[in-house]
């Protein structure tokens, strides 16, 4: 049985989805962000070029590893994924997961090495514990350890907290739309914009909303919710999907009307969204810890805690790294996990 490693392009996107889709029904592994229409959207915004690697074993498609390649005056870098962190890593199914991780990892550190990189690092799949994998491939690494919170859709039930803060978003009168329009996505991204500013969190560019908007992406793989109170917008999220997974991706509120709980609702319209999809999980995605408020407001809906790991495998000397800083680091590859700044 012959095994051939490639790189896929986007003469290969129909087979890509279909093979995503298939995985799908056995792993929740496989995420919206797994996707071509997202590879296309990294690519528009100039994130880098992707090298997106597929074992085919006698020609089917059997494993998959999204990677993307920056490079700049200070060298090069490679992720998988980049462009705030979602879990990637090795897509295969159970039955080719020892020779699918090995073949694959081995080709993205030889790929790192042709390009001379700094560094390369990996984000585990989501809810996969085969961290053993990755310690065999990586060998000398640094590993960062992630958490992630998620619910399991078909044990979904509120507490009596989350209960009452729905009941008083329906007092208030707050409406739910998802149809979008050129008026609602501007007010979705200046609320979200405010939100940024107010918690000194990264902002995604406003492109970033504008793709995911699109005919062809909305619906399928992407959705968004709108609150209204008083005739104007209060709240929204945005929610991309996988057959499998739905991921909390953009939520963002008024600060004046947060009391009246709009964000609530739109989780729960959100969630229930998922459930009729017969989707098997809600992916909170990381928080900062878990004493942060991010955290703890993930856990007041009833979010599972799970691990995920980041490797970073270095090509050139520690020393090098630290030398350029956290801010060069920023400057020349944005969105990349190059080195754990907390050890410059």
């Amino acid at each position: 049985m012959s095994l051939q490693v490639v790189q896929l392009s986007s003469g290969d996107d129909e087979e890509l989805a279909s093979f995503l889709d298939r995985l799908s029904q056995e792993s929740g592994s496989v995420l919206a962000y797994h996707y071509p229409f997202y590879r296309s959207m990294l690519e528009r915004l100039g994130i880098g070029r992707p090298l997106y690697l597929a074992l085919r074993k006698s020609g089917r498609l059997c494993g998959y590893l999204p990677v993307f390649l920056k490079q700049g005056a200070a060298g090069s870098v490679l992720c998988s994924l980049p462009f705030f962190g979602p879990n990637a890593g090795v897509l295969c199914a159970e039955q080719d997961r020892l020779e699918t991780h090995t073949v694959l990892l081995t080709e993205l550190l030889r790929l790192a090495r042709e390009f001379d990189a700094l560094s390369c690092s990996v984000y585990t799949p989501f809810l996969s514990k085969n961290f053993g994998l990755y310690d065999s491939s990586f060998g000398d690494s640094v590993v960062v350890n992630k958490l992630t919170q998620y619910l399991d859709l078909s044990r979904v039930q509120w507490s009596k907290d989350i209960e009452y803060d729905l009941r008083r978003a329906c007092r208030a009168s707050i409406t739910v739309n998802s149809e979008v329009t050129s008026e609602r996505l501007a007010g979705f991204y200046e609320i979200y914009s405010q939100n940024c500013r107010d918690y000194d969190i990264p902002l995604k560019p406003r492109e970033c909303i504008e793709f995911l908007a699109q005919d062809g992406i909305k619906g399928r793989h992407s959705q968004f919710y709108f609150a209204s109170m008083e005739g104007q917008l209060v709240a929204g999220l945005l929610v991309l999907f996988s057959p499998s997974t739905a991921s909390y991706y953009i939520p963002c509120s008024r600060a004046d009307y947060r009391l009246h709980q709009p964000g609530t609702l739109l989780i729960n319209e959100a969630v229930n969204d998922a459930r009729s999809r017969r989707l098997k999980y809600w992916n909170w995605e990381s928080s900062p810890g878990r004493n942060s408020g991010v955290y703890q407001f993930k856990r007041k809906w009833g979010g599972a805690e799970d691990e995920y790991r980041v490797y970073v495998k270095t090509f050139q000397s520690e020393e090098r790294i630290r030398q350029l800083g956290r801010d060069r680091i920023v400057q020349e590859f944005p969105y990349y996990f190059v080195w754990p700044f907390d050890w410059l």
